[in-house]
């Protein structure tokens, strides 16, 4: 029996949201008859409505220093979890119990004031967090030893690049002495040192018995850092327990039905100065290609500003979120037009030899000059797809001439990118 007190407690937590619908104009006479009787039953209403559960009775307990991997796909309720336990947003039902400080790091930012420097959002942090100046002042330095912005620390941080404020507002989340620590994926945008040393720094916490809650798409990362994983699943807790058993259910949640994806309403990761908006899949009803066929695709990118250089990655990963073979990049892309979307047809090699078995895919927006890199944005997972174990002449997949432990699974050309639309 474990005698460790409970830090969290959650009983059938639930989070519902009112989604608003327009009356479509009806094409039909019976349909414009049904819709004139709505709005004679009904004249002071102007659309219908629907109740949306991000979290749908969710129950769970944490104790003291454990360290809690929280997984599933884009819309599971992850974001809303934290968001509920972070105080960001009340539950629509359900109790929650906590018991001691809380320091959450989920979207880039949160809790900071753009206008204020690096140094005066550190003391209102821990000021937010209950904190005396004492307290403050002696956490001060190594605060800004792990943020590596010490020369920037008394610049505004509306000016700080969104590694800056990654390293800040992590360096502050986990210097703070919380009892329990939060983290969204949003290490994603820092580069892969800065990773690092984040995951060792929540090691070294949860290691002095303090609880640890962490978001993340990067199963490896799982692996490395919790020992125990919730699985959420449309707003419910569908798995709790073994981090490999979890990790093992939530790829069996991976479809590859869909072909249109929506990203205008992703987590913003980098500059944003260009934003990917939507992927469409060419002439395919489902997400499955042959052992070599090229994948094909058409994207959608708003270019906030003019930029130059931008260069996109296309990124595979195994359904442990490994990278499988880094990122197939393209030529450079010049977005000459401000407010402009971009319609742009993509292509991922004419040679690719991708092992059958299903995968996922992400993009992300670069602009390298002279070494010297920008992040636009970054979607980790867009779609998943299959690959299918015989080619549109039924001949199977001959065998694979390279070692996959050691190289991967694929070989890629360029990611192939032409211009077709600016709206």
């Amino acid at each position: 029996m474990d005698n460790r007190p409970v830090m969290i407690d959650l009983q059938n937590v639930k989070k519902k949201y009112v989604i608003r619908h327009n009356f479509e104009k009806p094409t039909t006479f019976s349909g414009k008859l049904k819709l004139l009787a709505k709005r004679i039953a009904h004249p002071t209403k102007k659309h219908e409505t629907e109740d949306f559960y991000a979290l749908n009775g969710v129950t769970f307990q944490v104790r003291k220093g454990e360290k809690v991997g929280i997984i599933g796909k884009n819309g599971a309720g992850k974001s809303t979890l934290l968001k509920v336990l972070s105080r960001i947003t009340e539950p629509s039902d359900g109790r929650i119990e906590m018991l001691g400080k809380l320091s959450a790091m989920l979207e880039v930012g949160t809790g900071f004031n753009g206008e204020l420097t690096g140094r005066e959002n550190i003391y209102l942090n821990g000021a937010i967090l209950g904190m005396t100046k004492e307290e403050i002042d002696s956490k001060l330095d190594a605060i800004i030893e792990f943020s590596e912005v010490g020369r920037f620390i008394d610049t505004p941080v509306k000016r700080y690049s969104s590694g800056m404020f990654v390293r800040l507002a992590f360096a502050v989340a986990s210097n703070l002495d919380p009892d329990i620590l939060i983290v969204d994926e949003v290490l994603a945008v820092g580069d892969t040192k800065f990773q690092r040393k984040c995951i060792d720094k929540m090691m070294n916490i949860a290691d002095s018995g303090k609880t640890i809650l962490y978001v993340s798409h990067q199963m490896q990362t799982i692996q490395q850092l919790c020992d125990r994983v919730i699985v959420l699943k449309e707003g419910k807790v569908v798995y709790d327990g073994d981090v490999e058993k979890g990790i093992e259910i939530y790829t069996e949640t991976v479809d590859v039905d869909a072909t249109s994806f929506d990203l205008t309403d992703h987590k913003p990761r980098g500059s944003q100065m260009a934003v990917i908006e939507k992927v469409d899949i060419i002439d395919k009803k489902t997400c499955s290609w042959f052992y070599n066929e090229p994948i094909r695709f058409k994207i959608k990118i708003k270019a906030k500003e003019k930029c130059d250089k931008v260069k996109l990655y296309f990124i595979i990963r195994d359904l442990n979120v490994n990278n499988v073979f880094g990122k197939s990049e393209s030529a450079e892309i010049n977005f000459s037009q401000a407010g402009k979307t971009y319609e742009i047809e993509c292509s991922v090699g004419t040679t690719n030899l991708l092992a059958p078995g299903k995968y996922i895919a992400g993009l992300e927006l670069w602009r390298d000059d002279e070494g010297i890199v920008t992040i636009h944005d970054i979607v980790p997972e867009v779609f998943s797809f299959e690959i299918l174990g015989e080619d549109t002449e039924n001949h199977t997949v001959p065998p694979l001439a390279w070692d996959t432990k050691i190289f991967g699974h694929m070989m890629a050309d360029e990611t192939q990118c032409n211009i077709i639309n600016i709206e």
